[in-house]
């Protein structure tokens, strides 16, 4: 959405979805304003059963590949905001995170349960799934890490990783916080933790009330605030049930937008993430923006948001060591606050957008297109 807000000025802009597009919604969730005017929406054709934000994502992306590729040739510039995309063309590509990497997302995300987590474990039921994907939508031959792409990542760490695993080499945009927070004091905030994502198993959040336990147990009587929308699945459910059981330090808020959300923020004295190898975090740079002191995995991008040792923790003893410092006063809060404050400036979407533009007048100039044409590719 705030790519599409950077170049709708300056380019025709076509917004590519496998979904419905509330604009409405969007611009209230993301801060942009984006009207009807602004944008093309196309939507890919899509069996009816993978319609559904549910459906299996390799499958639902197989589709949508094979259709994006019938669409390439009537653009000049091609976007992929989410992932590398098979064009079948020289394109920008914006790598958010490492779910199209096997071994990668391995080695950071645990399968989910139920049934869906099955087919994530069985290996050899997973290779013949993403080999059907792969025979929807075969690949074009072109080697998207060859250097005709733009390859742009959201962090540092992000880039490190494509270097290591790809051999590729990626300009770092960080992604944009758009929400505007309450300039609330710390002596005026509640000695409260928040999280905030999704309600998922990659996410930890049991890993945090957890240690937000043991904190609890050296006598701080503190407590942590779970921002994200929960929904039917037993992640969801788990979660519910640990929070109902400590219902007197667990406090399970809902999905939050807009102004409700930047308040419950900026009450807040500190944060918490719990997931390592993270791409970016958005919901780190939240909290950080709010004025929180957050606390974040060595490993992963939102080390580079937080960027403080005093904050970072390689495990749960570690987590709980560093907390319990800061709590004391041991660590200086006001130290930190104007540290995590400079930090937070990094992520204004003023930057992102002339980030953005600048990347796409770069590609124009390499890839001498003629018309000013442009479809931003994202999954919504």
């Amino acid at each position: 959405m705030w790519a599409a807000q950077a170049l709708k000025h300056d380019f025709a802009v076509s917004l590519v979805t496998a979904g419905p597009v509330d604009l409405a919604q969007l611009n209230l969730f993301y801060g942009t304003t984006i009207g009807s005017e602004d944008v093309i929406i196309r939507r890919l054709p899509m069996p009816r059963i993978l319609a559904r934000r549910q459906a299996p994502s390799a499958l639902r992306g197989a589709f949508g590949s094979r259709a994006l590729k019938d669409l390439a040739s009537k653009y000049d510039i091609l976007i992929s905001a989410y992932n590398l995309s098979d064009f079948g063309k020289p394109a920008i590509q914006c790598v958010a995170d490492f779910s199209w990497d096997e071994d990668l997302r391995r080695q950071f995300d645990p399968p989910p349960g139920g049934v869906h987590g099955w087919f994530h474990r069985a290996r050899w039921l997973r290779r013949y799934y993403l080999q059907l994907c792969r025979t929807i939508s075969p690949p074009s031959g072109r080697d998207l890490f060859s250097g005709e792409d733009l390859i742009v990542a959201n962090s540092q760490w992000t880039a490190t990783k494509l270097r290591e695993r790809h051999g590729a080499t990626a300009l770092v945009v960080y992604p944009p916080v758009s929400c505007a927070f309450p300039d609330v004091p710390d002596e005026r905030r509640y000695d409260d933790f928040v999280c905030i994502g999704r309600i998922s198993p990659e996410k930890r959040i049991e890993r945090m009330i957890r240690i937000i336990g043991a904190v609890r147990s050296r006598g701080h009587d503190v407590r942590i605030r779970i921002i994200g929308h929960f929904d039917s699945s037993l992640y969801s459910k788990s979660i519910a049930a640990l929070a109902d059981s400590h219902r007197e330090w667990v406090l399970l808020e809902g999905r939050k937008v807009g102004a409700e959300k930047a308040r419950l923020l900026a009450d807040c004295r500190y944060g918490i993430h719990g997931r390592e190898g993270e791409a970016f975090g958005i919901g780190v740079a939240e909290m950080v923006k709010a004025g929180c002191i957050t606390f974040a995995p060595a490993e992963g991008g939102p080390a580079e948001i937080v960027n403080h040792e005093a904050l970072l923790y390689h495990n749960d003893n570690e987590a709980v060591e560093k907390i319990t410092a800061v709590l004391d006063g041991e660590v200086s809060r006001a130290v930190l606050i104007r540290h995590l404050h400079h930090q937070a400036e990094q992520f204004s979407t003023d930057s992102f957008m002339v980030n953005i533009q600048r990347i796409v007048m770069r590609f124009v100039a390499s890839a001498s297109c003629g018309n000013s044409r442009a479809m931003v590719e994202t999954a919504l």
